[in-house]
């Protein structure tokens, strides 16, 4: 047998064990009372999808023997499609890899096992917790987790006999989510986006290579609960649109700490918050290679350094001769601000580049590289607070950066400048 022939071969046997379903022509919901759904195949469709004209799956469906199988619905009224999990019982998920479940509900009532199963995506699933150990139970082999907008969820429990597990993503939608508790070994990726603060709970030993928390009050949350699971992390991203008290002093040191993203972008950010404070957490990371900050407000409260005739605080701090980095965006007038940048600056030799981004930071947002070519209409205040920052990188950042060290300012263009304030 030829190799080419050979390839073919093997191809269509990987293809024979995918199966991906769909709903078609409708919605999930859209003829919920008939029985007598038949499948479709599309034979030109890739990966072995399978569309079906209504919500029923039929049980010749899933087979022994498949490896990927996907279920994405749609409902137009709200309503979820009720997976048959009874279809996955009996050593049927036997020989499942990668379980996609998006927008239908899924109940099982006994314990499923998925020995082989090795990736679970569950995607605005209607499940609980409960439920959702009744996939875990017998899922040895899982490896990485992803919930979306799994909003029945209340105590999210990632079990110890899940020791292959490395990657855990969660982003919560809703409000019921109230715990999260890791006894999972091996856990080195761990990432929860929500518009609430949860509780965090992990295991004795667990060390973190990544660690991504976003909610509000995550920065202080973290600083002082949880520097013992981040003994080794090497990428940490902290995200907080409401951190209402200053970041504490840490007694701990992130040695393998290369890479930070504080993100703290808000509509108003508490002008209490002093974001000299953020000096105790980078002092803590000594070898620190790379630095971005996300500061962007629509209107700035803080105390702004234009027209304030006191000196620049001189904060003490751990000197760095590791970081090369230092990226803020939406950076603005703030005092606070002004001085942890100045302070960056002069406590780190090993510096290289410097961006003080003044904009929203994204893309679509500049004329230069959107798709329309145009301006995209800035608020009167956000454009009065950028020639404030403007102003104070002139008159205090950039006397201090070494000529060695690469400057990057980013403004709006001219046009954005020139353009009429937006009508009310």
């Amino acid at each position: 047998m030829g190799q080419l022939m050979l390839n073919r071969v093997i191809s269509m046997q990987r293809e024979s064990r995918r199966l991906q379903i769909q709903p078609h022509n409708g919605t999930a919901d859209s003829m919920v009372d008939r029985k007598d759904s038949t499948c479709k195949q599309d034979h030109c469709s890739q990966g072995g999808e399978i569309q079906y004209p209504g919500p029923h799956l039929p049980e010749a469906a899933v087979t022994p023997g498949i490896e990927e199988l996907t279920i994405e619905l749609s409902s137009k009224s709200g309503r979820y499609y009720n997976f048959p999990w009874s279809l996955l019982a009996n050593e049927s998920g036997n020989s499942i890899r990668y379980l996609n479940l998006a927008r239908c509900a899924f109940s099982p009532t006994d314990e499923l096992c998925f020995k082989s199963l090795s990736r679970l995506e569950l995607s605005d699933v209607a499940i609980t917790g409960d439920q959702l150990g009744s996939i875990l139970h017998n899922s040895f082999a899982l490896q990485r987790m992803q919930l979306k907008f799994c909003n029945k969820i209340i105590c999210l429990k990632i079990p110890f006999h899940l020791q292959q597990l490395r990657y855990l993503d969660v982003f919560d939608g809703g409000s019921l989510l109230r715990v999260i508790e890791v006894e999972a070994p091996n856990l080195s990726n761990f990432q929860f986006m929500g518009h609430r603060k949860v509780h965090l709970s992990f295991g004795v030993g667990l060390q973190f290579k990544k660690f991504d928390l976003y909610f509000p009050g995550a920065i202080s949350y973290v600083c002082a609960d949880f520097l013992s699971s981040l003994r080794y992390v090497e990428d940490l991203s902290l995200g907080s649109r409401c951190e209402m008290i200053d970041t504490p002093v840490l007694h701990s040191k992130f040695l393998h700490l290369k890479h930070l993203n504080v993100d703290l972008q808000a509509m108003t950010f508490s002008p209490t918050y002093d974001y000299c404070s953020l000096i105790s957490l980078f002092d803590a990371s000594p070898f620190l290679e790379t630095l971005v900050m996300n500061v962007l407000q629509q209107k700035m409260l803080h105390e702004s350094i234009v027209g304030d005739t006191s000196h620049l605080r001189q904060m003490p701090g751990h000197h760095h001769d590791s970081l090369k980095t230092v990226k803020i965006i939406g950076f603005s007038s703030a005092k606070s601000l002004v001085e942890l940048t100045c302070h960056i600056i002069e406590n780190t030799s090993s510096l290289e580049s410097l961006t003080l981004n003044t904009t929203t930071g994204h893309p679509f947002d500049s004329c230069l590289t959107n798709n329309t070519g145009k301006c995209n209409l800035l608020g009167v205040d956000f454009m009065v607070e950028v020639g404030r920052g403007l102003l104070a990188i002139r008159t205090y950042v950039e006397p201090k950066v070494p000529s060695g060290v690469e400057l990057n300012v980013v403004e709006p263009c001219r046009r954005c400048h020139d353009q009429p304030p937006p009508m009310p």
